[in-house]
């Protein structure tokens, strides 16, 4: 949702940079959830509330994908995920 990303990608190492991207598109569509709902309880027009709603939900679908792919080339985050998951089934 920013203009200009939080991170210089130049300044990533070779191995991280994909990390970054992913991470970067991560905050990007989380912001763009927030502000998406956020405008949705200030309208009074219930179709524009819907449609508010709705590409909220799409841009929570962008962050699973993204997720999805950070896992697999972030092993260490896919560990504490795997762990977090775990310990929460107790």
């Amino acid at each position: 949702m920013f203009s200009k990303p939080p991170v210089n990608f130049e300044k990533s190492s070779k191995d991280d940079l994909d990390k970054e991207i992913l991470r970067t598109a991560m905050i990007a569509e989380l912001d763009a959830i927030n502000l998406y709902e956020e405008m949705s309880a200030l309208t009074n027009e219930e179709n524009l509330r819907k449609i508010l709603l709705d590409v909220a939900r799409e841009e929570k679908v962008h962050v699973a994908m993204f997720q999805t792919v950070l896992m697999e080339v972030d092993h260490e985050y896919l560990k504490v995920m795997a762990k977090y998951a775990l310990a929460r089934n107790r």
